[in-house]
């Protein structure tokens, strides 16, 4: 399988610096590392069912938008946007609801996994119609877990779900599906998400222009579909570029976080040190 990793923040070898990932922890939020520890491990089982055929893009933000999609997975089967996650724990999947049961009550979850890859795919699907892909199935948006410490009672959901007992059933099963599209059309649709064709007229610049990158925006609660832009509108003045106010790489509040840390250990091998003194 031919990988494309876009993950920020990662070394050479795969490896994440504590620097960097405090640094991931505080932009992306605490669930980013454990994410990328997760979906690891799901791209380890996918590589050795899957063989050169496949092509999978991790982390990758679509172009023009801030819309990152953890895993493109692309064959001859079709195309697959994956979420990965790390959670654990009993959970109930209905529709397009997710949540817990407790007491016989449910209780919605904080962050809507299902609605999230929903739109996930959904804006996959219509950044690739836009390029002139005509995908015969869709984007087919999956929730995938490699925790056996998540259970989902599942209710028509409205993505599909894959947990950890049947990731390896699922791989092997795309490698046996009857081909929708060639290798070579696998290879074109790879190409144009990783590296955008310009387009190919000026009235096609001048929309993009209008659309200011917002063309696949979406939160949670709202469509993935794009917002139609505006008949005319004048293109604003770029910004003043400002002086930046980064060091070393990281901004003030970043350093700051990485100073308490190193405080507190030094705090503790001083109590550390202190002890053997006193108590040995």
């Amino acid at each position: 399988m031919r990988i494309i990793d876009k993950t920020p923040l990662i070394n050479e070898d795969g490896s994440i610096s504590f620097i960097n990932r405090v640094k991931g922890t505080l932009e992306h939020g605490f669930s980013w590392y454990p994410d990328l520890q997760a979906q690891q491990k799901a791209i380890n089982i996918l590589d050795k069912q899957l063989g050169k055929n496949f092509t999978l893009i991790r982390n990758h933000a679509l172009e023009n938008s801030k819309i990152i999609i953890p895993i493109i997975l692309i064959g001859p089967p079709g195309i697959q946007a994956i979420f990965v996650t790390h959670v654990n724990g009993s959970f109930r999947a209905k529709n397009d609801a997710w949540g817990t049961v407790s007491g016989g009550s449910f209780k919605e979850a904080s962050i809507n996994l299902l609605k999230r890859i929903h739109q996930l795919g959904k804006a996959l699907d219509v950044y690739l119609k836009k390029k002139d892909f005509e995908l015969s199935q869709g984007v087919e948006p999956i929730l995938l877990s490699v925790n056996s410490a998540l259970h989902v009672s599942s209710v028509r959901p409205i993505v599909r779900i894959i947990l950890s007992d049947a990731v390896e059933r699922f791989a092997s099963s795309l490698a046996q599906e009857p081909p929708v599209m060639s290798v070579e059309d696998v290879h074109k649709i790879a190409e144009e998400i990783v590296n955008p064709r310009p387009p190919k007229a000026p009235e096609a610049q001048l929309r993009e222009e209008n659309m200011d990158g917002n063309d696949f925006a979406f939160d949670e609660n709202a469509s993935a579909s794009p917002k139609p832009a505006p008949q005319k509108r004048r293109k604003a003045p770029a910004p003043a570029k400002k002086t930046s106010t980064d060091y070393f790489g990281m901004t003030g509040k970043q350093l700051a976080v990485i100073g308490v840390m190193g405080l507190m250990v030094i705090c503790l091998l001083v109590l550390f040190i202190l002890g053997i003194l006193f108590f040995a």
